[in-house]
Order: structure tokens, then C-alpha cells, then sequence
């Protein structure tokens, strides 16, 4: 069986020691260089779930960004209670559950931020849900992490890369879409080097040991 996960690794990973994490120390945190997130003019943040630990960061780390936060299974009340009842229950991440609860109704409340009950799939685009908040020359940093979604917008990104100022993903189903993930570094590799690389065991594996689920970043070519 191809070690799918190796090749892309062998094939594109280019080493970038100015990499800082930002967000989650486990899942829901990715690598930026930390000059990108200043030089991006919106965060476009699909799949937030019940962690908004990384666009809390961002927010806070760019006074000027815009954030557009893109997911119809979040709520502030549904946070909160999802929350509590891992406090009453005695469930792991309680306080985690509730600290994310307060960054979604801090964040909703400021003129920067805004959320969109959207699924993100071939009826939407990510330019046009954008365009509201794009001024000229504007660069949009793009973050995807809605469970196998990604794929449909492929053709968008690989046709708009001069719009973006770097791209983090969360591939999802990589075991049998890992052709569609290499062809797509492959076109982004006219104008981004893949500069992080890793495996999400949240995902799983498959029978021959190979990662489902691995988190990228595209960092523009200097």
C-alpha cells in the first residue's frame, strides 16, 4: 500500500523554523509564521465546532483583522450548555468546553467578528462570503476544518491564490482522497510551500496503519 502520507511529505515539506503555534495545544492549533497573520486582512475560519481557541489568538494578535467564523452547529447557549453539562457529569475538558463558550459570545459581540450559519459546500464561496469585507489588494487567510467539505473548494482556491496569505487545512478521509490532496499541493505549489505537515490521530488510521486525518499549512513562497 502507498505511504500516501510520507510522499506528500517527501514531495513538498520545505522547513520553516519561524512556525509558531497558535491556538489548541492538541486539536484545533496550527502553524503561521507570525508576519502572516499581521500581513492578513481577514481570517476566514470554516469549521469553528466547540473551540475557537485559535481565532481567539488571531484576533488578539492582529488588532485590524476582520474574522468571518463559518459554521451552523454553533451557538453561544449551545456552548454554554454543552459546557455545564461536562460539569455536571463529571466529562473531561469541562473548563475547556466552558473557557470556548466564553471566547464565541466575546467574539460575536465585536465589530470585526462575525458568524455565519452556513454550510460550507458548492452552493457558497469563500470570495463571495468574503467580499463584504475584502477592500483592494486585501489578503484572506483561509482556515478549513469542516470534515471532508474542503475538497468541494478546491477549484476556488487553486484559481484565486493570489488572494490568500496562507492556507491551513484539516484533511479529512485522506485514505481515500490522498490523490485529490497531493494534486492539490501540487498547484499550490506555483505560489505556496507546504511548510507543516502533521497527523491528527483524533482521525484514526486505516487497516494498513496510514493516517485519516492530517493538518497542513501553505505559507506564501519568499
Amino acid at each position: 500500500m502507498e505511504d500516501y502520507y510520507n510522499k506528500l511529505k517527501n514531495d513538498f515539506l520545505i522547513q520553516d523554523q519561524s512556525l509558531l503555534r497558535f491556538g489548541s495545544i492538541g486539536d484545533g492549533g496550527y502553524f503561521l509564521r507570525p508576519e502572516t497573520i499581521t500581513n492578513s486582512n481577514v481570517l476566514f475560519s470554516g469549521g469553528i465546532s466547540s473551540n475557537l481557541e485559535f481565532e481567539y489568538d488571531l484576533f488578539r494578535f492582529n488588532e485590524r483583522l476582520q474574522i468571518i467564523m463559518v459554521d451552523p452547529t454553533v451557538s453561544g447557549n449551545k456552548l454554554v450548555l454543552k459546557g455545564l453539562a461536562r460539569l455536571f457529569f463529571k466529562k473531561p475538558d469541562k473548563i475547556r468546553y466552558l473557557f470556548n463558550a466564553l471566547i464565541f459570545n466575546f467574539l460575536i459581540r465585536q465589530k470585526r467578528c462575525e458568524h455565519l450559519k452556513l454550510w460550507l459546500n458548492t452552493d457558497n464561496s469563500i470570495l463571495k462570503l468574503s467580499k463584504h469585507k475584502l477592500k483592494a489588494d486585501d489578503k484572506i487567510l483561509l482556515k478549513f476544518d469542516i470534515e471532508g467539505g474542503e475538497y468541494d473548494f478546491f477549484d476556488e482556491i487553486t484559481s484565486n491564490l493570489s488572494q490568500f496569505s496562507a492556507l491551513v487545512f484539516e484533511f479529512h478521509d485522506v485514505h481515500k482522497m490522498h490523490n485529490e490532496v497531493y494534486n492539490f499541493l501540487q498547484k499550490c505549489s506555483t505560489q505556496f510551500n507546504l511548510v507543516y505537515l502533521g497527523i491528527n490521530p483524533s482521525g484514526g488510521f486505516d487497516g494498513s496503519n496510514r493516517p485519516k486525518c492530517i493538518e497542513v499549512t501553505l505559507e506564501p513562497k519568499k
